[in-house]
């Protein structure tokens, strides 16, 4: 059973989308506040009835709703004469099980499928009181304390959740709450490992041993004076230990990770353990695995870890929210959401020759391009080094200060990169030498993309200046000849002094990243060539 389709009404910073799912794995990426955690939420309501661990009926608030409805809502009380409807709260999990007992069209797509639906409405009971409280001028926003929460399968019955055909398990490495996954793993092993006469056996030896306690000499003395001293309401006040359950003694144990108690562990070992036990976890118990970014407090080796058994894991359907790159790439760029002020943008649409040149290089930054908020890509360190402080020194402050990503990226890659950014419509500059030839290495091989409005391909246009050395050190020069301001530049104790234009150009050329990190660093300000002037403007 998995969730082929989620859609998602009006919450939070999600106003209307329909996004279908993968049946194995589901990554949502994006910057603070983009939407995926939103995602994950609603995959919890909808699938637990729960947010954040909490039954979402207990966590009903005017800004849980898309803020642009909000706005709208409470705009049409001032205005109009009759207002907006209340808004509603739509969450739906279509389903793929074919089972009459959850099927029907009780959907907002009007779908005869399986599936669950949670709406958060006015309840119906209160529409005279709503009414009233409008005709008053009482209803300043969302009357949320008039709403109610509905549960029910498409067919139209209720859902109660502990017999529901989706389980699942949500994993939030941000939180450090681990309760919930250790005490289902210590009463599974209770249950699969003890015989229920054994089980007696125990309850009955921790009964006696809070017996034990209550006799212990320092708890009586205590009562004794609690009795003396204390009254309330004319009565006698004692001190004891709080009436428990049959299985209480369950939850009174707990897992030793190799003698240290699991609360004592570190938190990366914590988030690796309950990650591990909710994948573990058999097809019948979980079916669906919510995690907010596993690789919090990660390090890569367990990350490596934790990314293996999410692959081989079987029987479930698992979704992730992730800032990594790594965690992002390995899983399988074809599975990733992009998420974007509450837009969502499926990459299943990427080309399988780009999918696997990236999920072959671990170590890719594939997200930072994705999530920058500019993008300029060059092509070794020497091109980012220069163009850092050509920016510091036309506006100074470093690009990164006005949002804008300098990033070095193989020429090989460019195409790659091409294709996401493509996809997403998104504003990127490409800085890259036309290696003697703008024809045939610039125009032929980028063809595809030069016409496209949000790519922005600038190199330099004299093919004898093939690469980024020549290139600059022709705009340094006078009467043929390095400046002195330049030589002093690159020089490293004077080094550079007495050399000419040849011995400049060898240098340099052989030495790509130690130049332009000796002008980066330099006291003094050298010219750029235009295209690198031209590249640097185009953000401002």
């Amino acid at each position: 059973m998995t969730i082929r389709k989620l859609l998602i009404r009006n919450y939070k910073s999600i106003e209307n989308t329909v996004i279908n799912l993968n049946e194995d794995i589901n990554i949502f990426v994006g910057e603070n506040d983009s939407g995926k955690s939103t995602i994950l939420e609603a995959l919890s309501i909808v699938t637990t009835g729960k947010v954040n661990g909490y039954a979402f009926e207990r966590q009903i608030k005017a800004n849980i709703f898309n803020c642009k409805e909000r706005e709208q809502y409470i705009e049409s009380l001032k205005t109009v004469s009759k207002p907006m409807e209340p808004p509603r709260i739509i969450i739906e999990a279509y389903l793929d099980l074919d089972d009459k007992k959850y099927a029907g069209t009780n959907n907002e797509l009007r779908e005869d499928c399986s599936g669950i639906r949670m709406e958060l409405s006015l309840n119906q009971e209160y529409a005279d009181a709503y009414k009233q409280m409008l005709k008053a001028g009482e209803v300043y926003d969302i009357p949320v304390e008039l709403y109610s929460v509905s549960f029910r399968y498409f067919k139209g019955d209720m859902v109660a959740f502990r017999f529901a055909p989706v389980k699942a398990s949500v994993i939030d490495t941000t939180r450090k709450d681990y309760s919930y996954v250790m005490d289902h793993f210590v009463t599974d092993n209770i249950t699969t490992y003890l015989t229920s006469q054994e089980q007696t056996d125990l309850s009955t030896a921790y009964r006696k041993s809070r017996h034990s306690f209550r006799e212990n000499g320092a708890v009586k003395q205590l009562n004794e004076s609690v009795r003396e001293n204390v009254q309330m309401n004319n009565k006698g006040i004692t001190i004891d230990l709080r009436e428990d359950g049959v299985d209480e003694w369950k939850r009174q144990m707990s897992v030793v990770v190799e003698d240290i108690p699991f609360e004592n562990v570190g938190f990366g070992t914590q988030n690796f353990i309950k990650i591990e036990l909710a994948i573990k976890n058999s097809k019948e118990q979980v079916n669906v695995v919510l995690m907010e970014e596993p690789e919090n407090n990660l390090s890569f080796t367990n990350m490596v870890k934790l990314i293996k058994n999410v692959i081989k894991s079987e029987g479930k359907q698992v979704f992730i929210s992730t800032h990594s790159s790594y965690v992002a790439n390995k899983l399988d760029l074809g599975k990733i959401y992009l998420m974007n002020s509450g837009e969502i943008f499926p990459m299943s649409n990427l080309n399988e020759e780009t999918k696997k040149y990236f999920m072959k290089l671990p170590g890719y930054d594939t997200l930072r391009v994705i999530l920058a908020e500019k993008v300029i890509l060059v092509e070794g360190p020497t091109d980012e080094l220069i163009m850092q402080r050509a920016y510091l020194d036309e506006y100074g402050k470093l690009p990164i200060s006005d949002g804008i990503d300098i990033i070095v990226v193989d020429s090989l890659a460019f195409k790659r990169y091409c294709d996401i950014v493509s996809m997403l419509n998104k504003k990127v500059v490409i800085v890259t030498d036309n290696d003697g030839n703008i024809d045939e290495h610039i125009k032929k091989k980028y063809n595809d993309y030069l016409t496209k409005d949000n790519l922005l391909f600038i190199y330099e246009e004299d093919e004898t200046l093939n690469t980024i050395e020549p290139s600059v050190l022709s705009v340094n020069c006078e009467n043929g000849e390095p400046t002195e301001t330049f030589k002093k530049a690159i020089s490293k104790n004077g080094s550079m002094k007495s050399k000419g234009k040849q011995a400049v150009l060898d240098f340099m050329k052989n030495n790509k990243a130690e130049w332009a990190l000796r002008v980066f660093d330099s006291t003094e300000k050298i010219n750029y060539p235009e295209y690198i002037k031209n590249a640097i403007k185009q953000y401002n």
